[in-house]
């Protein structure tokens, strides 16, 4: 019941995000603040989860990438991209975040050992609702709001998002941010 609990509640509040965000009311609360720390701490919250399955995480951060940005925003983005990453990888697997800076952006990528998207379904997955495996629906606890509201917080800060992925080699996913938007 808990679980269930849970999961409706992470629903819940998924959606209202989205609402907020469509309002086209829904405003940046910027602060001077470091992306490496927030890739830090989402590696920490999710360190036990990756351990239990056998997991490596590993982090090569290049830059502390400081920025005027909203850090409640890109926590959510960080935590999204690479709990999605823990979720997909087999025990076993490895989960890699890099975070550089390239010229006046930030650029974090997330790459895993997953089963990977196949080609099809490559250009939906930010779309809301959708899901790669609709079989895996609760298990996975997925929704199919998170890379939606990834996208939408991304874009509200001038930046891009992407995915590559292969069958059977695992995703990729690739965050420009820039840091001198004010």
């Amino acid at each position: 019941v808990n679980q269930e609990i849970n999961r409706l509640s992470s629903i819940v509040s998924d959606l209202l995000t989205l609402v907020q965000v469509d309002s086209r009311s829904f405003r940046l609360s910027r602060e001077r603040m470091s992306l490496a720390e927030v890739v830090k701490d989402a590696e920490h919250r999710l360190t036990p989860i990756a351990l239990q399955r056998g997991q490596r995480v590993t982090l090569t951060l290049q830059d502390s990438c400081d920025m005027y940005a909203d850090k409640a925003k890109l926590q959510q983005v960080v935590y999204n991209l690479m709990e999605n990453a823990v979720k997909y990888t087999p025990q076993g697997g490895w989960v890699k975040v890099s975070l550089q800076r390239a010229g006046r952006d930030a650029v974090l990528t997330v790459t895993d050992s997953g089963p990977g998207i196949p080609r099809e379904s490559l250009p939906h997955v930010f779309e809301r609702f959708y899901r790669v495996d609709k079989a895996r629906g609760r298990e996975s606890g997925g929704t199919g709001l998170g890379l939606s509201i990834v996208q939408q917080y991304v874009t509200m800060h001038g930046g891009t998002v992407r995915v590559s992925s292969e069958e059977g080699q695992g995703a990729t996913f690739v965050v420009e941010l820039p840091l001198n938007k004010g």
